[in-house]
């Protein structure tokens, strides 16, 4: 499924944290193709692009302790090729 990036402003410690494990970001009014669909560590939903393809990174597991993987984006940081939001039916297909 093809996007384009709506939002590219990650809050400043969120950048840092990227900058120390070489993450690249989607940026502002790129269009993108969604990978992959998996829940992101706020609980949302989170997506991986064909187009930015990122190392593992270290996150704390409330259960599992440090686990590492790849970071995803807010699906809320992009729109679909209309400018409409991104609707949870439309990225079902997605994983296939």
């Amino acid at each position: 499924m093809e996007v384009i990036c709506t939002n590219d402003k990650f809050p400043a410690p969120v950048l840092a944290f990227y900058a120390e494990f070489g993450i690249q970001t989607p940026k502002r009014d790129q269009m993108y193709t969604i990978r992959q669909v998996k829940r992101h560590t706020t609980g949302d939903t989170g997506v991986l692009l064909n187009e930015i393809q990122n190392p593992d990174v270290p996150v704390k597991h409330p259960v599992m302790g440090e686990v590492w993987f790849e970071p995803t984006f807010n699906v809320n940081r992009f729109a679909t090729l209309l400018g409409q939001p991104v609707m949870k039916e439309e990225l079902e297909d997605v994983n296939v």
